[in-house]
């Protein structure tokens, strides 16, 4: 992978109700503790915005015949801004024993999976997120099929870390409840 320059966007937002922690025991055994996710904003851009080309371009080449003009229509209109806003829109955290997930510009969606529900966290990366540098950790739950993750993380910092921090919270919120 290669190094990005960090930009302020990039910075996970901190404040009384966003505290950071500098390991996965230290927020396994704080489970009251919040611990958010940081977004590596530029290249989920990116993505985004080549993901939407292709679809364009897959979509009315193969209906229409001409996708070509409707992906550069698309990239030189709403290409560059519609992407940005959605990385950042993407916010991850864990709040007490419920791992966080907002997301979405014109739609925002708000998630709260319960950590003790986790089964797997899996990362995974395609093509397109291999080519930007990024993952996307797929929350596995009880009582979902393994085709559909509970919640998608894209572009997380560090994704075996927030992989390891995630199910080292779901171990204290399990021994918590019993």
């Amino acid at each position: 992978m290669t190094a990005r320059k960090s930009s302020p966007k990039n910075k996970p937002r901190t404040g009384p109700a966003a505290k950071t922690a500098s390991s996965a025991s230290k927020s396994a055994s704080h489970a009251s503790e919040n611990l958010e996710f940081s977004i590596d904003r530029d290249a989920v851009t990116n993505y985004l915005l080549w993901s939407h080309v292709i679809i364009i371009l897959l979509v009315t080449v193969w209906f229409f015949g001409i996708g070509i003009v409707f992906a550069v229509l698309y990239y030189f209109t709403i290409g560059k801004w519609l992407p940005r806003k959605q990385a950042d829109a993407l916010r991850y955290w864990i709040e007490g024993n419920t791992l966080r997930i907002e997301e979405g510009v014109y739609f925002l969606n708000r998630k709260a999976v319960p950590l003790d529900r986790i089964t797997d966290v899996v990362a995974s990366q395609g093509p397109l997120l291999r080519r930007f540098g990024i993952w996307a950790l797929k929350v596995q739950t009880a009582g979902r099929g393994q085709g559909m993750p509970e919640g998608l993380l894209y572009g997380v910092s560090g994704p075996e870390d927030a992989r390891d921090r995630i199910l080292a919270a779901r171990e204290a919120a399990m021994r918590s409840k019993s």
